[in-house]
């Protein structure tokens, strides 16, 4: 019997086979498609966000944002004409960075004096520069994974902490912003360089453009056109489309503000006295601590530990230290050179951390500390650059790459993300932020005088113990010595106040601060020769003080020199007129000048200002007295 065939028929056409139970969109995992980068860059924004959001809760610090900020008279009534106007007329505080004190500004008139509000702009500032390093270099690189690491690596690290909860700080992330902003036009106009595009010239204008907008924020980016260079080199790499002499003419007129900006900065700094701080340092010591200081803010990029406000400068370091940072330094520079062709991103992300901090190395000693967290805030991205490109190089043969890089990342920002937010903990309150100083560094003169400072009127004796441990410390620190000679005139202690008050003065002889404390000194010891001679070197350095022209009228009466006081206190009585204390002190010298009627008249204005001015109306019935009895010799004493 012939075996039956069976023939399979095929599956109509029409009639499509069944689905599986659960199917997933693969095209939504794309990370280079645009929904899936402005996903990521806003879950970057918020994670950034998240982990400084502690820092709205830092108050005012006193030592800054008062000044700075909240008593400036120009920043804290908000925006109008002539504030603008200051802004960029105004080399206070050793700067000139108009676009910074115009957002000081702005944020008032938003906030008020809401010190959340302040921290917040820092905050998003801050969250908005991380996600610009992510599209920056994914624009330059075209490695998404890669540029996303970096900006973590950039964004979470708690040297970030200072530059963002210091309100003051703003220029950093504000000026950064901007930086990245020139990067990106400048990514944009190399592209259409290389395209022969229409747009190029639109967008090297539009670099200028962010790169003035920077320095108007802060000099930081006197380095950017060289920045620009490394980038030239790699990843744009137009140095093999371009002559190097072609590509340095192309950046001219990215240097004529960096110059004029850069000149301006040394005549602010030179007037505010920052580069006379430390003027005992000689060029030698500048150059080991620039050494050291490269070390010593990598360190703390690998390992940030005992991170605070203020590492003083030790003036001189060790001789093997220099050396093996020396070694170190010009090592790694050396091999980065001879591998630029092979290794170009270590190359770039190198001499961008070396560059970039030139103009906060201490070449030229700004100020006493010898590091500062808040300079890494642009330099740190080159590192993060090598270390990210150099990570993913490192494990190109792995097989499970993914994984044990995105583990390895992952822990990298839980532990970057904790310790920011255990930095952010020392900034909410100026007790905390100088005594974290104090704990973590040897010999910190400075954080023990900022701390006296801080607790003087609650505690008297511990701001007492503070300026003396600085000045046990270092004794040519000028504020202690201030400081004490301050504090030592209210204690009563007046030879320790003179002595302490005296060195101020050699160290600082621009402060009238300390001549009028060994003034009240002398005044309380009674030798009114010597306190008269110092209120008039204080009045000659600040002639505007009304405080030291009332103290010394007061002393020319008390020291029997009433009579030949009385044309200067009539010259002092016409620019202050509404003084009670100074129309008081010429009444009693008219008194001794037996002027009655002038003296009553001076005593009357002085109680229409103050009515209840005691000593005003005891000096008062005193010449009525004595009008009324002229026969009476008028005595010097009778009369305060």
């Amino acid at each position: 019997m012939a075996k039956k065939k069976f023939r399979s028929k095929p599956l109509p056409a029409d009639k499509p086979a069944a689905p599986p139970a659960f199917a997933f969109d693969k095209s939504i995992f794309d990370i280079e498609k645009p929904r899936s980068i402005f996903l990521i860059s806003l879950l970057l924004f918020a994670l950034t966000a998240w982990v400084f959001s502690p820092a709205l809760q830092c108050p005012l610090l006193i030592f800054d944002e008062f000044g700075y900020v909240f008593k400036n008279p120009h920043v804290n009534n908000g925006i109008h004409w002539d504030n603008i106007k200051w802004a960029f007329l105004s080399l206070e505080y050793s700067n000139w960075y108009p676009l910074t004190w115009i957002s000081h500004m702005l944020d008032v008139q938003f906030y008020g004096w809401n010190a959340w509000g302040h921290h917040l702009t820092n905050v998003l500032l801050h969250a908005a520069n991380t996600v610009l390093v992510f599209l920056v270099f994914r624009k330059l690189t075209g490695a998404t994974w890669r540029s996303l690491m970096m900006a973590l690596f950039f964004g979470l690290h708690p040297l970030r902490v200072e530059s963002v909860a210091w309100i003051s700080e703003r220029k950093d992330v504000l000026s950064t912003f901007f930086w990245l902003s020139a990067m990106w036009a400048y990514a944009r106009f190399a592209a259409e360089t290389k395209i022969h595009g229409g747009k190029a010239k639109w967008f090297y204008g539009l670099t200028l453009f962010f790169l003035i907008m920077g320095l108007m924020s802060k000099t930081m980016l006197v380095t950017l056109p060289f920045v620009f260079l490394l980038l030239d080199y790699w990843p744009l790499k137009r140095w093999e489309q371009k002559s190097r002499w072609n590509l340095l003419i192309e950046k001219v007129p990215f240097f004529l503000p960096v110059i004029g900006v850069s000149i301006l900065s040394c005549i602010a700094q030179q007037r505010g006295g920052m580069t006379h701080e430390m003027i005992n340092l000689s060029l030698p010591d500048r150059l080991e601590n620039a050494v050291i200081s490269y070390v010593r803010y990598l360190g703390k990029f690998f390992w940030p530990e005992n991170l605070c406000v203020y590492y003083p400068h030790p003036g001189h370091w060790p001789a093997d230290k220099v050396i093996l940072a020396g070694l170190f330094v010009a090592g790694v520079s050396l091999f980065a050179w001879l591998k630029r062709k092979s290794i170009p991103y270590l190359f770039v992300g190198w001499f961008w951390f070396l560059g970039t901090l030139v103009p906060v190395i201490n070449l030229v000693q700004l100020g006493s500390q010898s590091i500062a967290d808040r300079y890494t805030y642009v330099p740190i991205i080159g590192i993060c650059l090598l270390v990210s490109w150099g990570l993913w190089e490192l494990t190109k043969q792995w097989r499970q790459r993914a994984v044990v890089l995105s583990v390895a990342v992952a822990a990298a920002v839980i532990v970057c993300a904790a310790l920011t937010r255990y930095e952010i903990q020392f900034w909410k309150s100026d007790v905390k932020l100088w005594s974290r100083a104090i704990a973590v560094t040897d010999g910190n003169y400075v954080a023990h005088c900022n701390l006296g400072m801080i607790v003087r009127t609650l505690n008297p004796q511990w701001a007492l113990n503070e300026f003396q441990q600085s000045d046990s410390i270092y004794p040519y620190y000028a504020e202690a010595q201030k400081a004490l000679a301050n504090l030592l005139v209210q204690g009563r202690f007046y030879p320790q106040a003179i002595a302490h008050g005296q060195v101020a003065v050699e160290l600082d002889p621009s402060d009238p601060r300390p001549l009028f404390d060994i003034s009240c000194a002398y005044r309380r010891e009674g030798n009114y020769d010597e306190a008269i001679r110092y209120v008039r070197k204080a009045i000659s350095l600040d002639p505007h003080s009304l405080n030291y022209q009332a103290t010394l009228c007061e002393m020319l009466v008390q020291s029997g020199h009433g009579v030949e006081s009385i044309p200067f206190l009539e010259e002092t009585v016409m620019t202050m007129s509404n003084q009670p204390i100074i129309l008081n002190a010429l009444g009693v010298a008219l008194i001794d000048n037996r002027q009655y009627d002038e003296a009553i008249t001076n005593f009357q204005k002085a109680l229409q200002i103050i009515p209840d001015l005691a000593i005003a109306k005891s000096n008062l019935i005193i010449a009525i007295n004595l009008k009324n009895q002229p026969s009476v010799q008028a005595n010097p004493n009778s009369s305060r």
